[in-house]
Order: C-alpha cells, then sequence, then structure tokens
C-alpha cells in the first residue's frame, strides 16, 4: 500500500500508542525565554461543516482526538451520531471570526513566532533558539499526519530531524535549512493527498528561508485536516455499526427511569396509523409489520412539515434539525416545480432547446427562492420570479427569431406566478401529492429504483438528492427504534 492510501478504522489507537512518549505541538522545547512555538496553547481545533449543528447535536469546533474517542468510546454520543446519518460530515479549517480577540491572539502569536525567527537568523552571529523551535515544530507536525503503519517513516524523521543532533550543528553555526527543508517537502510530497501536489510545489519556488518554513508548517495543518477527514471516511461503517447499538442503550435505559419517555412517540404514530378497511383487533404479525412500514412512512413524512404546536417525538429529538433543514427543502422543491408547471414553455422544433429552457429557468428559480422558507418569505419573492421568467422567455424567443411576449401575455405570467403564494393552490397541492408520495414509496421500500413523478422531470437529480438524505435518516432512526415502533402499533391495533 503506498503511503497516499487511506487510513485503517484502527487508525486512533495506533496512533495513541506511536506518539504516547513524543512531545505534542502544544509543548514547546525549553529553550530560552523568548523562543515560542508555532502551535497555540491547545490542540488545533477544526470546523464541522453543515448547517445541523444546534444544541442538542455536537460541538461546532472539535479536535481530531474528539473524533476518535467518538468513533471507538462513544463517549460523545451527538458527534458519532452526525458522523453515522451525515454522509458529508467533514471537518474545516477554524478560523476565529474576524476582529475577535482569539483571531487577534493566533495572528499575533504566529507574527512574533517569525519575527523572532527572522530577527535571531539575520543577527550576527547567527542564533538558533527559534529555529530549534522550529524544527521541533516542523518534526511534530510530520508526526501528526504519519499512520501507524508509518513506523519506518517515524524513524527516519527522528533520525534526521534528531533534535540533539540538530542542537550541535546549531552551537557550531553549521546548521543547513535547506537541507532539512527538502527533506520535509520531499516527505510531505509522498505523504499528501494529489490534490495537496500543487500546493507542495508551491513552497519549492520560495527562496527565503523563513517564508518557506512558514509554508511548511501551515501545509502541515492542511494535511493534518485531511488525515482527519480521510480517518472519519474510514471509520464511518464502524461508527454507524456501534452508533445504533449505544443509542438503542442509551434510550432503554432512559425509559427505566422516565414514567413515559416513549408519550410523544406514541402521539405521533398513532395518528399516522390508517386502520381503513383493517379488522381489529388484529394479531397477525405481517400484518402489524405492513401497517407498521406504512405507519413509519407517513410518521417520517410528517416531520418534514412538522407542526411547531406538537410534541417532537421522543425518539427523533436528536435528528430534529435534520429534518427540518430537510423539510425546508423539500418545500423549495414544491415551489420550484409548481413555478415550472406555471411558467411558459419553449416552443421549438428542437426538444433539447425545450429542455434547456427548463433547466435555465429551474436554475434562476432556485437562486431567486434560495433563502425562502415559508409562504410570507415565497409572497415577497414572487414577484422577482415573474420577471426572471419572463426575461428567460424573451431571450429564448429571441434566439428563436420569434415575435416577443406581448404585455398582456406578460401579465398573465405574472399574474400566474403570483399566484402560487397561496398554499392552496391546485397546482401546489398536486405538486405537494406527487412529491411527497414519491418519498413515502420509497420508504416503505428502503430504496430502489423508483420513476420520478409526472411532471417534475426537470427536478430529477434534487428529488433523489433529497429522497437519499431522508432515507439515510430514517434507517438509521428505524434501526434503533424499531422494537419500540412495533411496540406501540401492535398495541394500538389489539384495541376494538
Amino acid at each position: 500500500m503506498s503511503d497516499r492510501d487511506g487510513a485503517s478504522g484502527s487508525g486512533s489507537q495506533g496512533m495513541d500508542k506511536g506518539e504516547k512518549n513524543t512531545r505534542t505541538p502544544s509543548e514547546p522545547m525549553s529553550t530560552g525565554s523568548r523562543a515560542r512555538s508555532y502551535y497555540a496553547s491547545e490542540p488545533i481545533q477544526f470546523r464541522v461543516r453543515g448547517t445541523t449543528i444546534t444544541g442538542a447535536s455536537p460541538p461546532k469546533f472539535v479536535t481530531l482526538e474528539d473524533i476518535m474517542k467518538a468513533a471507538h468510546g462513544m463517549q460523545n454520543m451527538a458527534l458519532a451520531h452526525e458522523i453515522a446519518v451525515d454522509n458529508d460530515f467533514k471537518l474545516e479549517p477554524f478560523e476565529p471570526p474576524d476582529n475577535s480577540y482569539q483571531k487577534l491572539v493566533k495572528e499575533t502569536m504566529h507574527k512574533a513566532y517569525f519575527d523572532i525567527l527572522r530577527e535571531q537568523l539575520n543577527s550576527d552571529p547567527p542564533e538558533y533558539k527559534q529555529a530549534l523551535v522550529l524544527l521541533e515544530d516542523v518534526k511534530q507536525g510530520l508526526f501528526s499526519i504519519l499512520l501507524p503503519r508509518h513506523t519506518r517513516i517515524r524513524e527516519m524523521i527522528e533520525e534526521v530531524l534528531d533534535s540533539e543532533f540538530i542542537r550541535q550543528q546549531a552551537e557550531n553555526n553549521s546548521l543547513d535549512f535547506h537541507k532539512y527543508a527538502k527533506f520535509v517537502i520531499d516527505l510531505m510530497a509522498k505523504l499528501a493527498a494529489p490534490a495537496r501536489d500543487e500546493m507542495i510545489q508551491h513552497i519549492t519556488t520560495l527562496t527565503d528561508t523563513v517564508d518557506v518554513f512558514r509554508a511548511i508548517l501551515e501545509t502541515l495543518e492542511v494535511l493534518k485536516l485531511d488525515l482527519a477527514n480521510t480517518l472519519i471516511a474510514m471509520i464511518r461503517p464502524h461508527v454507524q455499526k456501534e452508533s445504533v447499538h449505544y443509542e438503542r442503550m442509551k434510550f432503554d435505559e432512559m425509559l427505566k427511569v422516565s414514567e413515559d419517555g416513549l408519550q410523544h412517540t406514541k402521539a405521533w404514530l398513532t395518528r399516522n396509523i390508517d386502520k381503513t378497511g383493517l379488522n381489529l383487533p388484529i394479531t397477525d404479525q405481517n400484518i402489524i409489520r405492513n401497517v407498521t412500514a406504512q405507519t413509519l412512512a407517513k410518521a417520517y413524512l410528517e416531520l418534514l412539515e412538522w407542526d411547531p404546536d406538537k410534541e417532537y417525538p421522543e425518539t427523533v429529538t436528536l435528528d430534529a434539525p435534520r429534518f427540518s433543514e430537510l423539510g425546508t427543502q423539500v418545500y423549495r422543491l414544491i415551489v420550484a416545480a409548481s413555478l415550472l408547471l406555471v411558467s411558459p414553455t419553449a416552443n421549438a422544433n428542437d426538444p433539447n432547446i425545450a429542455t434547456q429552457h427548463k433547466q435555465t429557468l429551474k436554475e434562476k428559480i432556485f437562486i431567486i427562492i434560495d433563502n425562502t422558507s415559508n409562504d410570507i418569505e415565497l409572497k415577497e419573492v414572487l414577484p422577482s420570479v415573474a420577471e426572471e421568467v419572463i426575461l428567460v422567455t424573451e431571450q429564448l424567443l429571441d434566439n428563436l427569431n420569434q415575435e416577443p411576449l406581448t404585455s398582456d401575455t406578460k401579465e398573465l405570467i405574472r399574474t400566474q406566478i403570483t399566484s402560487l403564494r397561496d398554499p392552496e393552490h391546485r397546482v401546489r397541492q398536486i405538486v405537494h401529492q406527487r412529491i411527497m408520495e414519491f418519498f413515502k414509496i420509497i420508504l416503505v421500500c428502503a430504496g430502489g429504483s423508483r420513476q420520478i413523478p409526472v411532471g417534475l422531470s426537470a427536478l430529477a437529480k434534487e428529488l433523489t438528492n433529497v429522497a437519499g438524505t431522508l432515507l439515510r435518516y430514517v434507517m438509521h432512526n428505524k434501526a434503533v427504534f424499531t422494537n419500540h415502533y412495533l411496540e406501540i402499533v401492535t398495541e394500538e391495533l389489539s384495541k376494538n
């Protein structure tokens, strides 16, 4: 396996063992009062990418150690749950807000770090206190991007960047920075993903010693982030498996000390049970399982359009922000599809032109309604949508050398589009019904190939993306709580 290959699921344990006796990046070598480390007095933090992080979810800023703990020990249930259900869960560099005290301190410390280095190297004779700290920081940075299997590379780093030998070179005024820089750059090129080749190649174009090592340290931080995200991708199957067991266990423990920990879940499922055509009471397990599947599909779809006056079901609380965000996406899909249906179609002999026209309209519509999540906000943007539809249509007619829209036609377009502000609009109701039926079939059948509803082919990509995300959330939740759901439905169907 090459150095560029991914990490294994046991990566964190090997890293902890291999680095147990090494100095962490936050512990600078004691080399004098003016020597300081490039790294802050706390571990490098990463920002969690995504908009579903709330007070009930994992912290917005985590360290690589947090990720490993969530993967192997499940100490942070919310963080492990986030990794398990969100395939797009990634970490990004943590940058303090502009003009914040934290950012000011970070910039000041880094500036002081390199100012001291430059000042000492330019003195006569050169002073190497800060240079020793620099090379030790680079050494620890290299260790932080190694995998457990990189034992030979670790030994090579220890040998080449031997602290005592470097100190002796400094005392004899024979420290060769360029030799060490070349070694580090070559090693990073081997360890980094191909996407970072350009970044590493840029370092080789620098000539100033301080600039070279500044770029090296900054690149090492990027590579550490790459490693963290690689590990997340590799451990996700393990986290998914363990998260189901752990969440189920913790929830059952909560039920033992709660008077009725499923009160709101029972109400949620009960109102979604369709008893039409059923002869109660029912004891046949096949019928109960079928009714449960239908009930859950309707219940999960209700989460997408949740009534805030109702109490949220206990079993889905951790995913409430996800279903809310997904509900907003569904709302925009319904609005966009309705707008496309009432907008004028292209009268062209070439079907590709008509398809491209609809695609252009779709893109323009999504841009305008991007921040729309309810009918009040929709009412405000519909006039803009109408004008954009008219503009795109006239551009098409001009390209086809056809007559432009008349004033009456433009007014009709405006009227048809602005009328969609009414949630009871017939077109909106039809689109809503088709989309929800599409999602319901997918949830009941647990995926599979399904035909896009009639009239919604232009939104095939968006519909399938939302459906896939919804199915992923639902499958994880069902894996954890299916036993409770079956018990609730069974009890309800046993009544006369």
